[in-house]
């Protein structure tokens, strides 16, 4: 039995399977298509915000502070020595032996105390060889003085001559002169002796003593250091080399407040009461004496003092963190932040170092924005961004500054994860 014959609708599926296949490959290249331009369109956009990123990065953020008014009092410390309102080293006029000492470390002495005794043996013999030739010059003064009277009588008799009677004469005046010698040479020694006997100068307190029973001492200037130091500590002195730029500022009567390192709780008062009125080449500074009265003793010699001046400033005088100052070509520049965020380079005069703060004597105004920590390498017309807003004082580390910081690098972490995952 013969099959059947096809039908028109078999026909017709035929003809339309090739249709729809044709149509699918359309649909899909079309997709393919969309896909390929909206992934070329984000990776633009991508490598668009990373060059934005990158630009960004490259503008510096910087902190600014605006200058300050002065007009108020400045303390300036600077270390200083104190010493004694006299210091005197004894030393020995005699050569001899210690025979005894009397006044140890930390006596107090008035002026003729006894510190020691010397025995002085070769002086004494000396002294008693003086005052035999003393002895013999007074004899033979008597002797010359009865011959020129004799010799005198017989002139006026004729029995000798004029010229015999003057000799005598002249003779008895010689001894009159070797009597004045020998006397003159017995005081010296009885002078001398007076100085075995070693006491103080003045009033004050025993700071050393050399010598101990049976030293042997001398008379020369470099044989030793001196054989007691005394200081008259009623009151003391107070030596402060101050720096040239404060130099202006030092005047007698000018007061200033002492700290020492053994008393952390107290301070002591001292008022300036000459100045050397030079300024040493070495140093470039000024040597300032202050008194201080010291009735109880505290204030010791050779002791290391903080002394604390309270140094005016001009009421229109302006200060500076001294970290904002650039140094180029023998002067002194400090960035400002002017219109549309550029930097402007502006030369300034220093008054006066402060420290951690400068005074500026010319070149700025209250109302510049001076960038605090400029990097070495900026420069005029360089673009920055503000990291706090200007009149807000001194920057503070670890405050706003740091948290600013912060959401600045987490913000920019995050640009560039959203640019690498695109691009992936």
């Amino acid at each position: 039995m013969n099959a059947n014959p096809p039908s028109k609708i078999d026909e017709i599926t035929k003809e339309r399977k090739p249709m729809k296949i044709g149509r699918a490959l359309v649909v899909l290249a079309v997709v393919a298509v969309g896909a390929a331009i909206w992934g070329v369109s984000l990776r633009r956009d991508d490598e668009t915000k990373l060059a934005q990123w990158t630009l960004d990065r490259a503008v510096p953020t910087v902190a600014v502070v605006a200058p300050e008014h002065g007009g108020g009092a400045r303390e300036l410390v600077l270390p200083g020595d104190v010493d004694a309102f006299y210091n005197a080293v004894v030393h020995a006029q005699v050569s001899g032996y210690v025979h005894a000492w009397y006044k140890d470390i930390g006596a107090h002495v008035k002026a003729g105390d006894v510190l020691a005794t010397i025995d002085t043996p070769e002086l004494d013999q000396r002294l008693a060889e003086s005052r035999e030739q003393l002895t013999k010059a007074k004899a033979n003064q008597a002797l010359a003085a009865v011959t020129a009277d004799r010799w005198k009588s017989l002139r006026q008799s004729g029995a000798v001559s004029q010229q015999a009677a003057d000799e005598k004469v002249a003779d008895a005046a010689a001894k009159d002169a070797e009597v004045a010698a020998a006397s003159a040479n017995v005081d010296r020694l009885k002078a001398l002796k007076a100085f075995a006997n070693i006491v103080a100068p003045f009033d004050g307190v025993v700071t050393q003593r050399n010598i101990d029973i049976g030293s042997l001492v001398s008379d020369s200037a470099n044989a030793n250091s001196g054989l007691f130091a005394v200081a008259d500590v009623h009151e003391m002195r107070v030596y402060v080399d101050v720096p040239q730029s404060f130099a202006a500022d030092m005047h007698e009567g000018m007061k200033a407040t002492l700290k020492l390192p053994q008393y952390p709780d107290r301070s002591f008062e001292a008022t300036i009461t000459t100045t050397s009125q030079a300024i040493s080449a070495k140093s470039r500074s000024l040597l300032v004496e202050l008194s201080a009265k010291n009735g109880d003793g505290a204030l010791q010699p050779g002791a290391f003092a903080e002394v604390r001046f309270q140094i005016p400033e001009a009421a229109d005088a302006l200060t500076l963190p001294a970290s904002a100052m650039i140094f180029r070509d023998k002067s002194v520049e400090v960035a400002t932040v002017g219109a549309n965020n550029r930097v402007v380079m502006k030369k300034v005069e220093i008054a006066r170092d402060l420290g951690n703060e400068v005074a500026i004597a010319s070149g700025l105004s209250a109302s510049d924005r001076v960038i605090a920590n400029p990097p070495d390498s900026i420069d005029e017309g360089d673009e920055v961004r503000i990291l706090s807003p200007p009149g807000a004082g001194r920057p503070e580390s670890g405050k706003d500054g740091a948290s600013s910081g912060q959401t600045s690098d987490a913000a920019d972490q995050s640009v560039v994860q959203d640019a690498r995952g695109h691009a992936e």
